[in-house]
């Protein structure tokens, strides 16, 4: 089993991700399946038993100016997952650079899971 995936499915954890987010994954699944050799419709399974708890733009609409101003010119389509750790005041999983060194976010990475 891949450690994502036992961080996923471990019962201590609680996690949360954007409509943004969820459509951003479906928008790349065909290259998702192709890389991993996996059908496109078994990903889209497994993505919707994922224990995720899904929140729309207007629950976080009101940190999504401070998120902007962190991370826009870096990577504007992690704006709304940011504005949504910023909204729950909880970590933010990720593995990317340029989320590190930013004192106004709670960083997580895989390994500090494990």
């Amino acid at each position: 089993m891949g450690v994502s995936r036992e961080i996923l499915f471990n019962s201590k954890f609680e996690f949360i991700s954007t409509e943004f987010s969820i459509e951003e994954v479906k928008k790349y699944l065909p290259l998702i399946s192709k890389k991993s050799g996996v059908d496109k419709e078994e990903i889209q399974k497994a993505l919707f038993l994922l224990p995720l708890k899904i929140y729309s733009e207007k629950y976080y609409r009101d940190l999504i100016e401070e998120a902007n101003k962190i991370i826009k010119n870096i990577d504007k389509k992690d704006v709304d997952i940011l504005a949504l750790s910023f909204k729950e005041d909880c970590f933010l999983w990720s593995e990317d650079k340029h989320f590190r060194n930013k004192k106004q976010i709670k960083l997580i990475r895989t390994k500090d899971l494990i």
